[in-house]
């Protein structure tokens, strides 16, 4: 659901706009919708662990890094939110 939602959008994620409102509308339109039924519930291990890999992939299309890049998760989370505490 959250991926489709990205995906519908992905022209303002992925365009020329400048990175930091890119960034902002990351955190304001897809985390919305991805911590939604995450807030009703206990996470379970599974479920933290499918929301940490949602968490890089967005930041990889904002980002535009490639996989091929060899870009480490832990550097791409580092760009994407910056100085910001850990979202989830």
């Amino acid at each position: 659901m959250v991926k489709a939602a990205f995906n519908k959008k992905r022209a303002h994620f992925t365009s020329t706009l400048d990175l930091e409102f890119r960034k902002k509308l990351v955190k304001c339109y897809i985390w919305s919708i991805a911590l939604y039924g995450a807030e009703t519930g206990t996470l379970r291990a599974v479920d933290q662990k499918q929301l940490e890999s949602f968490e890089t992939w967005c930041w990889r299309r904002v980002e535009k890094i490639s996989w091929t890049d060899h870009v480490r998760n832990e550097e791409v989370l580092l760009r994407g939110q910056g100085a910001e505490e850990y979202p989830t």
